[in-house]
């Protein structure tokens, strides 16, 4: 009797230790696998929330850094300046003739030359009229000058140099340019301009070469 109830307590702890074993051994087979999938990049089952599965959805790092950027402008295209605008506003603004057509009844032209262009402005056969010359220097400020021109020559009527040099200089006419101490031209120094009162010969030949 004895010996049969030593046989059921061992065979009751026998039980218990094996249904522990169980137990841990899929304790320690769940935590490996997630261990595993977390290495291996694969991303953990859904949460549940109130019985329905939540999407676990990591921000991708390329989006996050794009974000970064974004707000603090690093990718941002500058935008063009006013000056650079105004600069090309300007040099559209230039009203000068490339070519002395057929038609044209002028007898004589002011032969203007800037840093980066040249142009031709017509005396006008009969009347009179000014024509402003805007350019933006390299310092950035706007220089002016206004050309008058007469059927027969021109001068400098005003101009935003220092000194006002150019104004000075007096009229170019048809008659006396090859009396004056500068020929046929004005020149303002301060903003590289040159004017000089060519005759239409004169104004063919040279756009010839």
């Amino acid at each position: 009797m004895k010996e049969r109830k030593y046989l059921l307590i061992v065979a009751a702890v026998l039980i218990v230790g094996i249904v522990l074993w169980i137990i841990l051994a899929g304790t320690g087979t769940k935590q490996e696998s997630s261990e595993q999938r977390e290495l291996n990049g694969v991303p953990e089952p859904a949460a549940v929330e109130n019985g329905q599965a939540v999407e676990q959805t990591a921000v991708p790092e390329q989006k996050a850094v794009t974000e970064e950027k974004a707000a603090t402008g690093e990718n941002a295209v500058p935008e063009e300046s006013a000056e650079t605008g105004k600069k090309q506003a300007m040099e559209k603004e230039q009203p000068f003739l490339v070519q002395v057509t057929e038609d044209d009844p002028s007898i004589a032209y002011v032969l203007v030359r800037l840093p980066q262009t040249m142009g031709l402005l017509p005396l006008p056969v009969e009347g009179e009229y000014t024509r402003t010359i805007r350019q933006v220097m390299d310092d950035g400020n706007e220089a002016v000058n206004i050309l008058h021109l007469t059927p027969d020559g021109f001068w400098m009527e005003d101009a935003n140099c220092e000194g006002h040099d150019c104004i000075n200089e007096g009229e170019v006419t048809l008659s006396n340019r090859e009396e004056r101490v500068l020929w046929n031209m004005v020149i303002c120094l301060p903003h590289q301009l040159s004017a000089e009162l060519i005759t239409r010969e004169e104004a063919l030949k040279m756009l010839k070469q």
